[in-house]
């Protein structure tokens, strides 16, 4: 598996459908979350909603929880969709969401220590403008960023845990949440690794 790609249109417009109607009728936000909990430096937080209540330190596969909920389904859909086509074999560790309003940012952060443990975003919104701003940047060795990827509907970035990443602040012009879906996995033969930040 290469070590960061993107995937637009991942998903076909009536399950991005569902999974946007999904979104706007079910999910209930709750405030706290932080992208880098270590760093006492930056308290500050986001808006977090997990789907599976696996906590950031699971390592147990929750595949079949997930495919298990049929208020679930669209998530599930998405999931089948991601383990068929881009991560055969993986364990399903983590599926949740997190949303960015003005003035809310992540910061610099890693998912995993091990090579293998995977994050795949998800991009929710129903229409995304580059004056919104709210990409999610990817930081090289030297602390440079070496990919900025606007939150367009329906793209998929899937990357190895190891690098550091950040979700960056919308401008005062957006006037939508910034909500991205994640999928925590653990690569055939990779070590578990409790995430450290995430």
């Amino acid at each position: 598996m290469e070590r960061f790609a993107q995937h637009d249109n991942f998903l076909n417009q009536d399950a991005l459908a569902a999974l946007q109607a999904y979104f706007q009728s079910q999910v209930r936000w709750t405030f706290g979350w932080q992208s880098n909990k270590k760093n006492a430096e930056v308290p500050f937080s986001h808006w977090n909603h997990d789907f599976l209540g696996a906590g950031s330190n699971n390592q147990t596969d929750l595949a079949d929880q997930l495919l298990a909920d049929p208020a679930l389904a669209s998530i599930a859909a998405l999931w089948t969709q991601l383990q068929t086509r881009l991560l055969p074999g993986h364990a399903l560790v983590r599926c949740y969401a997190n949303a960015h309003t003005f003035g809310i940012e992540g910061y610099p952060h890693t998912d995993s220590r091990k090579p293998g443990n995977v994050t795949t975003i998800f991009y929710i919104n129903p229409q995304w403008k580059p004056e919104w701003a709210g990409e999610t940047v990817f930081l090289n060795d030297l602390g440079d960023i070496a990919h900025a990827v606007l939150p367009r509907p329906g793209r998929a970035v899937v990357f190895d845990g190891t690098i550091v990443h950040s979700a960056r602040a919308v401008t005062r012009l957006c006037p939508a949440l910034r909500v991205t879906l994640m999928f925590k996995t653990r690569a055939p033969g990779a070590e578990m690794d409790a995430e450290p930040h995430a």
